[in-house]
């Protein structure tokens, strides 16, 4: 059962998909995925989902200090059911016109 920490260093305004590229865009086997997603401020919005599933479009990320994890179970308000080869969607973008660290935390269980 993986944890995959993801630190995100996302710029003004920027937009960012902390997952393409990375070990675990694609599902691979069956799975459940749990997400915790927190930033040092407000402003930053996400956007989750799997295959043709959308969890969350554009939703408020909880506030959290920076440079601290996000912790189990408390932080891990979004899940999915993701089938083997669904890619996960995860994008980050910020509306505060500042600079902001964003602690991710996704957590996969395989489906036997």
């Amino acid at each position: 059962m993986p944890s995959v920490p993801i630190r995100t260093a996302l710029g003004a305004n920027a937009t960012a998909f902390p997952l393409v590229g990375g070990r675990y865009e694609i599902a691979p086997y069956n799975c459940v995925i749990e997400l915790a997603i927190s930033a040092d401020a407000t402003g930053v919005l996400a956007t989750v989902g799997s295959g043709l599933d959308a969890v969350q479009d554009e939703g408020p990320v909880q506030l959290n200090t920076i440079n601290v994890q996000p912790k189990y179970p408390d932080d891990y308000f979004l899940s999915d059911v993701v089938g083997a080869g669904e890619r996960i969607v995860y994008q980050l973008r910020d509306t505060s016109g500042a600079a902001r660290v964003v602690q991710t935390v996704l957590k996969i269980t395989a489906l036997h």
